[in-house]
This record gives structure tokens, C-alpha cells and sequence, in this order.
């Protein structure tokens, strides 16, 4: 049951935009200079894993981030991983996700209106924007006192050799999207 009321709540601060932790690490964002409303809705996000969310939650607590954030196009962030897990909303343009899977660079793309859940904890990822660059808002789900929200990491060697482009996985094979390669 608190399974189930951890992801209820994960998922209201999705799709309302329900609120923000404050922390020494990261600017809020004044809310009177954001229009109210949905900032995003009926986003179809995969691969939500409860038990990255559980892990996340101590003592029925945890640090929760909303960001807006924008990738022009083509741009990549750097590979990257989070103290705990992230549900990614697309609302303009598309991303690719690229992580390592099963001994092979995984490429996922999605588009407005699609998103994917990161499970953090170590799991190394990029995104890599789209022709006409994304607009994305992250929901972190993060252990309480977490330092940072974002923790720079080594590109997997499977993402990173010329043979990567030639052998990887992409789009047509999402049969593991929470990316657990256990």
C-alpha cells in the first residue's frame, strides 16, 4: 500500500506540477511568474518502477524537484546519472534516451506527448535532443538531503566505440524500458 501512495503521489506532481523542494543546490523558480495550469497532461511515460520510487522515499519522505528544461536542437547533456529516480515529461520536439543495455547502447526516442522514467541510482544516461531541440520537464524523486540532483558520469564503453553506432539498440526494441539489464 505505500507502494502504491508513493507513486500516486510521483505521479500527481508529474501531470500538476504539485510543488518543488526547496534545497541549497538549485534556484526555485518564483510561482507567480508561472502560469497556472497543467504544465503537462496525459503524458504516456514507460517503464515506472515502483521499487526505484520506494527506494527513494525514507520514512514516507523524500525530496521531490520539478524542472522545466530545454535542449536546443541536436544538443546532448552530458552522461549523467541521480541520486534517485526521475520521470521525464516530453511536451515539445523529441529526445533520445541513450544508456547501456545488455552489452549494447540503447537509443530511445520520444516525442511530445511521450516520456520515460530513469531509475537513477547510478544508472548512467544521456538524452540528446531532437532537430528541432526539446522542451522537457524532469520530476525527481530523490532520497531526503540530497546533495545534488544530477551527478556527472563516464560514458558507457558500449556508447562510446565505433562499433556502439553499428550495433545498437534502438526504437524498434523496447522490451525492457525501465532500462534493467539485471
Amino acid at each position: 500500500m505505500r507502494f502504491k501512495r508513493v507513486l500516486a503521489v510521483a505521479a500527481v506532481l508529474t501531470v500538476g506540477g504539485g510543488g518543488a523542494a526547496l534545497a541549497s543546490h538549485v534556484m526555485q523558480v518564483d510561482p507567480a511568474t508561472v502560469p497556472t495550469g497543467f504544465l503537462a497532461a496525459h503524458s504516456k511515460v514507460d517503464g515506472i518502477r515502483v521499487s526505484s520510487i520506494a527506494r527513494a522515499v525514507d520514512d514516507g519522505r523524500a525530496d521531490v524537484f520539478i524542472q522545466h528544461a530545454r535542449l536546443a536542437a541536436n544538443e546532448a547533456t552530458s552522461w549523467h546519472t541521480h541520486p534517485g529516480p526521475v520521470l521525464v515529461e516530453v511536451v515539445r520536439g523529441s529526445i533520445t534516451y541513450e544508456d547501456a543495455q545488455h552489452g549494447k547502447c540503447r537509443r530511445l526516442t520520444y516525442n511530445a506527448g511521450e516520456g520515460f522514467f530513469d531509475r537513477g541510482f547510478g544508472h548512467v544516461h544521456r538524452a540528446v535532443a531532437g532537430s528541432e531541440g526539446a522542451d522537457f520537464y524532469p520530476v525527481y524523486v530523490l532520497p531526503p538531503g540530497s546533495e545534488t540532483h544530477v551527478i556527472p558520469a563516464t560514458a558507457p564503453e558500449e556508447c562510446t566505440s565505433a562499433a556502439a553506432k553499428d550495433d545498437d539498440v534502438d526504437d524498434d526494441d523496447r522490451d525492457d524500458e525501465d532500462g534493467d539489464d539485471d
